[in-house]
């Protein structure tokens, strides 16, 4: 874990979107006797310039905006799960969760291989470890409770050719030291007993990693959410500004969130709540400036091109099948990977790619943005990464235009797949933070105590996430009851499972 060193003292889209607007409805039928106050406030509460913090007088009325206890800014599984978290260790407290698209889950928690890591790649001791391995155990707990979709399917890590074998080794002793079960190396005689068409010098065998819907894991967390009195997950809302305002007394801080429709100049529409936790993925660095944050580090995105095997050729493996991975630090390879995704179907999807986005959002190559650009020209971690790993940078977006030299990675585990054996499918956009000296974070950042101390910005949660979701939910809440004054809240009812009564 770390901490950025500034301190200041299963419903689906048409479901959630006609709840939303029935709890609207009834808001809406109930006169208010404080319309013009609304409006008053409006004209008193403006947009805060990023970093700044507008601290206003302005008394609040549950008849004019939704008064909460904790907002979570970000919908996706991260934001969720930590949502989720409060409301399992504070049942009296009243959360909601705002979300800039139509539904949750639509960016990185939606769009991933799917994968639930058992945690090998991570460094002994850190954050991520820690919660990638917890996080797994509690992942299966509750897709198993739930009835979701989950498959313990294993993993193969693999090694082309006998150069590539001593990494096996060195991943081993990782995922050993992290408490990761089952772990063994094959030689490439045991790799095609389990898996034939898999023809590599050598692999490390995962029994324990899996597969999962996070998607389907996020809309089950926002329909939990949602069940509880007093509680909201609203979509279609991006935050736009947040200030501090005064609550029912003087001396109480609290903090208004103002947004709107996504594209869309109004309404504006507000919330106000006594802390907030910012994990906006994607939007991580721009968010936390609304609300004091700093300027770095800054989030850059890479674009995760997948193929999937046409229907007759689904059977060409069972498990995870991966390679080596790069000395980039990012990409992990193309891969092989089962699914089970409830929008998707089951496939077998071969990816991804790791090109940087012209864009934040850039699920296209020629999606571009001068403010973006402005903000990787300006980014020195990731001209010193491009640097040390220039014919890397080069060749991943080469392959992401080039399905023939995509397809050549994924026959150094496969040789026998050819480029007509698949069809295009989904694209994913990975958030990422590179250090100043070029290299990814190794470990999740959270910058705390910020506008007047009332907020919490997950600064980077980068892959293992869905993985550590229901883990890393734990770190962000302890960070935040530590920083608000929670208390410890309740326990959960047994070790190694995410629920608070016996299931």
């Amino acid at each position: 874990m770390s901490v950025l060193p500034r301190s200041v003292a299963t419903l689906g889209l048409g479901c959630r979107l006609a709840r939303a607007s029935w709890k609207a409805s009834v808001r809406a039928a109930v006169p208010s006797p404080h319309i013009w106050a609304g409006n008053r406030m409006r004209g008193t509460v403006g947009v805060a310039a990023a970093g700044a913090v507008a601290a206003t007088t302005v008394g609040v009325c549950e008849d004019e905006v939704g008064v909460y206890d904790v907002a979570i800014v970000g919908g996706g599984i991260v934001g969720l799960a930590t949502a989720r978290e409060v409301q399992g260790r504070f049942p009296h407290m009243k959360v909601v969760v705002l979300e800039k698209e139509a539904d949750v889950s639509l960016h990185q928690s939606g769009h991933n291989s799917g994968v639930i890591h058992a945690g090998i790649y991570y460094a002994p001791g850190s954050t991520m470890a820690q919660c990638c391995v917890r996080g797994a155990a509690y992942m299966y707990e509750y897709c198993k409770v739930y009835g979701l979709p989950c498959e313990r399917v294993g993993k193969l890590i693999c090694a082309p050719t006998e150069a590539d074998a001593h990494h096996l080794q060195t991943l081993m002793d990782t995922g050993v030291a992290n408490g990761v079960e089952g772990l063994e190396i094959l030689t490439g005689e045991q790799v095609r007993e389990l898996e034939p068409n898999v023809l590599v010098h050598s692999a490390l065998l995962s029994p324990n990693t899996g597969i999962a819907d996070f998607g389907a894991v996020s809309r089950k967390i926002a329909d939990e959410i949602d069940a509880q009195s007093g509680s909201d997950v609203k979509v279609q809302f991006e935050v736009r500004a947040m200030n501090l305002v005064t609550g029912t007394s003087a001396n109480e801080k609290m903090v208004q969130i103002e947004g709107a429709e996504l594209l869309q100049s109004g309404p504006t529409r507000r919330v106000v709540a006594k802390n907030v936790i910012t994990c906006a993925g994607l939007h991580a660095d721009t968010v936390s400036r609304l609300a004091e944050g700093d300027a770095n580090p800054k989030v850059v995105t890479f674009r995760g091109t997948y193929y999937q095997m046409k229907p007759e050729f689904k059977s060409i493996c069972k498990m995870n099948i991966y390679p080596t991975p790069s000395g980039g630090g990012i990409p992990v390879g193309v891969h092989f990977s089962p699914t089970c995704n409830i929008r998707r179907g089951e496939q077998m999807i071969v990816g991804p790619g790791a090109a940087v986005c012209f864009d934040r959002e850039g699920y296209n190559f020629t999606d571009m943005s001068i403010k973006h650009l402005f903000s990787l020209a300006t980014n020195a971690g990731l001209w010193r990464f491009a640097m040390q790993n220039f014919d890397l940078a080069v060749t991943e977006m080469y392959r992401d235009l080039n399905k023939q030299a995509f397809m050549d990675q994924a026959r150094k585990l496969i040789p026998s797949v050819t480029d007509d054996m698949v069809d295009e499918s989904f694209v994913g956009v990975m958030s990422q933070i590179l250090e100043s000296d070029g290299t990814p974070a190794k470990d999740f950042i959270y910058e705390r105590n910020m506008l007047g101390g009332t907020t919490l910005h997950v600064r980077s949660a980068p892959t293992p996430a869905c993985t550590a979701s229901f883990a890393l939910a734990e770190e962000i809440v302890d960070q935040a009851a530590a920083d608000f004054g929670w208390g410890q809240g309740r326990e959960k009812a047994a070790p190694l499972a995410p629920f608070w009564e016996a299931k």
